[in-house]
């Protein structure tokens, strides 16, 4: 077979080789939120750091030999982990709006079997670079719009090129009719080739499955069975479809009986889960994935508070950058207290208890708890640093709370993933910015002119004077 690197992009498109290196490092002298119950939060602690595995958390370690990081006046902590995001249509920000025709699924549809696998890799390296640089360090790539075997293969390189850990899980293409299987002979390909060290042991991969909502049961049951059978992690969406066929309710307890359920399958949204299909998620161990700034947009807002009281692991995600979200795990958790606390009277939902939620459930959502989601020896170092002094985090006095309150993208000063420093000082190191503005609207010009639609205005305007793109600076 011949190379599947050279058959989605050319080496010349790509951002590879440009990761930095693992350092032996160590952080001094921050606030320390490990994330780990056994260990808790560490004013003034170190995180010691060798070939990407954090080997000890505490004051003062010694640490002859390693590269210094002073992290005095910042917060220490985990990566964020995003557990549900289409990648793939970042380039759809701006196009979308309320007028008919203009809705998210109406541009969807349009533009979706315009793109290239050189557009799916630009998309995906856009919504990477704007997730580190709000400290997400871990991303679940759920592509529900693979029309060949190198779009599939492109996503997954801008994953590896951009130095992030996460899941890529194969789909179909977009709007796929639901009597059509997908395509399991290209998902075992797929599978055979992009291996834990093709992947720089960063990428897990994952099946998502249209489920027995949206499809056929002869479908479905297939999809699931070659799912199973390849030992691969499922996710499904349960959502509009159930209002789209005039049904308020997710009806997952159904699901049980079919032997769908279970610990590898990851549940998207269930808006409406009834008491039922909350137990039967609960007795399967189903996770659950929501995005909080989507849902209610347009679906309505899942029973957060009941599915953590019955045992239920419950992430948060992005979904998409098109709209209403940026790549701002801050703001989801915002939206999950407030929403949380109008719906129900006298709220327990806690900042810490959300920030679990957008890190260490996360883990455990996507199966790597083990390998991130906490500060804890044994355990790659998946770090982000975020400064106190900032005007919008003053006088933090606890410093969880404010993180999760008041807490922006552009607090986020360092950001490590797998022991590499990817973001320093408020700037990216692993991407150039401008590239990626120049590359970005170059692809949104080709999509749209193969789809016969017209060019905005604004791309010409900003296209005429140029990129100098940069990140907020980052103050004491």
């Amino acid at each position: 077979m011949e190379d599947a690197k050279a058959l989605a992009v050319r080496d010349d498109d790509r951002a590879a080789g440009r990761l930095p290196a693992r350092d032996h490092l160590v952080i001094r002298d921050g606030y320390v939120i490990t994330m780990d119950p056994m260990v808790g939060d560490l004013p003034q602690a170190d995180v010691l750091v060798r070939n990407g595995e954090i080997l000890a958390v505490g004051k003062d370690l010694s640490a002859e030999g390693a590269h210094e990081i002073s992290a005095q006046g910042m917060i220490v902590l985990p990566g964020f982990v995003d557990t549900h995001w289409h990648l793939w249509n970042s380039f759809m920000r701006g196009l979308i709006g309320n007028q008919p025709g203009r809705d998210y699924f109406a541009v969807k549809r349009g533009l979706a079997p315009f793109y290239k696998p050189l557009d799916f890799y630009r998309a995906a390296r856009l919504a990477l670079a704007e997730a580190v640089n709000s400290g997400l360090t871990t991303i679940h790539n759920w592509h529900h719009n693979l029309r060949t075997p190198t779009d599939a293969d492109a996503n997954i390189m801008a994953q590896i090129d951009m130095g992030v850990r996460g899941r890529f899980s194969y789909g179909c293409p977009d709007n796929f009719s639901r009597d059509r299987l997908m395509d399991l002979n290209d998902l075992q390909r797929f599978c055979a080739h992009w291996t834990p060290p093709e992947t720089d042991n960063r990428i897990t991969l994952g099946v998502a499955l249209r489920g027995p909502f949206r499809t056929d049961l002869d479908v479905y049951s297939r999809e699931w069975e070659a799912a199973r059978k390849a030992q691969l992690p499922i996710t499904m969406h349960c959502d509009r479809c159930l209002r789209e066929a005039g049904c308020r309710q997710c009806d997952i307890a159904s699901m049980g009986p079919k032997g769908l359920l279970g610990s590898d399958l990851q549940i998207i949204h269930v808006v409406h889960a009834t008491e039922e299909d909350i137990a039967a998620l609960a007795t399967s161990g189903t996770h659950v994935s929501v995005s909080p700034q989507t849902e209610l947009r347009t679906m309505g807002f899942p029973k957060i508070t009941e599915m953590i009281a019955a045992g239920v692991t419950v992430s948060l995600s992005i979904d998409t950058t098109a709209v209403p979200a940026n790549a701002d795990m801050f703001s989801q958790m915002r939206c999950v207290i407030s929403t949380e606390m109008a719906r129900i009277d006298g709220s327990k939902l806690t900042p810490r208890r959300v920030l679990q939620m957008a890190t260490l459930d996360g883990a455990r959502d996507l199966g790597v708890d083990s390998v991130v989601g906490s500060i804890t020896p044994g355990k790659r170092a998946d770090l982000i640093l975020m400064r106190m002094k900032a005007l919008n985090m003053l006088p933090c006095c606890d410093p969880v709370d404010v993180l999760v309150l008041a807490g922006l993208p552009e607090n986020v000063d360092t950001v490590l993933v797998d022991g590499r420093i990817l973001k320093r000082n408020g700037k990216l190191l692993m991407v150039d910015l401008n590239d990626i503005a120049t590359q970005t609207r170059a692809s949104v010009v080709d999509i749209l002119s193969r789809a016969g639609w017209a060019i905005p205005a604004s791309l010409r305007a900003i296209s005429e004077v140029g990129d100098q793109i940069e990140l907020p600076a980052q103050g004491d």
